[in-house]
């Protein structure tokens, strides 16, 4: 068997699952690649441990993934190191204190947290109301005189009571990080703490008919309350996850190394399969563009970070393949033609199908069939 230079990205909402369901085509797709020693790499904006996805991966596909093989929305925040030392307020839901350990914070809070400290933020909570003018009635305004300003606002993924972390996360932009210290006019044109986000998926494919938001929705809704409050726009330090190339280079490197463990030669080519023009196609169109350009001068379309380390970056093409299994239903929509980053390489009816169009194109007839 010849050796492969080339690796497949799969998004895994609405490519291999639809909801808690799995497609049934996946399967013998991924194990195909798998027999022909294809490295290959999972991309998707679920918040999760990558161990928890690798272990749902493996039980579903019958093959073992391994959790180097997932990269999840956070999963590139590893790379920012500048940050993994400073006090950062983590958003998000499940496991986020341990999520963000896991990728390099050190010193982290909660917007629960930031609750206990000043119990006076979370007004739209009425039985919040009642128990601080309870407070205020038997001891007075109590705050947390230890609290350590925020330096740093991750975004790991939606909140669950959405109105109480817009509230909050505004409230520290506004105060440098520490609602105890109010500016004279918050309307002033300053720099707001850093934000580092993740996922900028506005809807997704879930169970029910229509896609459900995602955490688009939610920065949407932070950005536009920002906005309205301050006057200024929400900026972000840096963004990871789809549609962003720093998640696609960082997916290279995974593969790159496979690639290397089983003694094959680097990447040259990237198949992306995914189901949504909106992320994972335009994603990896801006990365094939990344790619065309000289490794040492690269720069990002969306003006976001890009790997400072090229060790692992070799490949030269990224082909975009979009499914029709998830966000992507063709006979209810179309693709806006006028936007060339949402135009994929090819459609295809599902990951079946994209996986015989990619050996195909690999001058491996012979394995469609089996």
């Amino acid at each position: 068997m010849k050796a492969s230079n080339f690796a497949c990205f799969f998004d895994i909402d609405g490519v291999i699952t639809q909801g808690p369901n799995f497609i049934k085509v996946a399967k013998p797709a991924i194990q195909t690649l798998i027999q022909l020693n294809v490295p290959i790499v999972f991309v998707s904006n679920t918040c999760m441990l990558e161990s928890d996805k690798a272990k749902q991966l493996s039980a579903v596909l019958g093959v073992t993934i391994h959790p180097e093989q997932v990269v999840l929305a956070q999963t590139p925040m590893r790379t920012l190191t500048d940050f993994h030392n400073k006090h950062v307020l983590i958003s998000g839901q499940g496991q986020v204190e341990d999520i963000a350990r896991i990728i390099g914070f050190k010193s982290i809070t909660t917007i629960e947290k930031v609750c206990k400290a000043f119990p006076e933020l979370d007004m739209v909570d009425h039985m919040n109301r009642a128990r601080l003018s309870e407070m205020i009635r038997t001891q007075g305004l109590v705050h947390d005189d230890n609290f350590r300003s925020i330096e740093a606002v991750v975004l790991l993924g939606e909140p669950i009571q959405w109105e109480r972390s817009l509230q909050v996360i505004i409230d520290l932009l506004l105060t440098d990080g520490n609602p105890a210290i109010v500016p004279s006019d918050s309307n002033t044109n300053h720099e707001h703490i850093p934000i580092i986000a993740c996922n900028r998926d506005l809807v997704f494919k879930a169970a029910a008919d229509l896609p459900r938001f995602g955490h688009g929705a939610f920065l949407t809704c932070l950005e536009t309350l920002y906005k309205s409050i301050s006057g200024n726009d929400l900026k972000y330090t840096a963004f990871v996850g789809k549609p962003f190339e720093i998640s696609y280079q960082y997916a290279e490197t995974i593969a790159n190394k496979i690639a290397l463990a089983n003694g094959q030669p680097k990447i040259e080519r990237v198949y992306f399969i995914g189901d949504n023009p909106d992320v994972d196609i335009i994603g990896a169109n801006m990365y094939n563009h990344l790619l065309q350009q000289e490794i040492n001068l690269r720069t990002s379309i969306s003006g976001y970070n890009l790997l400072t380390d090229s060790k692992y970056l070799n490949a030269t093409s990224c082909e975009s393949i979009l499914v029709c299994t998830g966000v992507y239903e063709p006979n209810k929509q179309k693709i806006d033609g006028k936007n060339p980053l949402k135009l994929p390489t090819t459609i295809k009816l599902d990951v079946f199908e994209a996986v015989k169009y990619i050996i195909l194109k690999e001058s491996w007839p012979w394995i469609v069939n089996c």
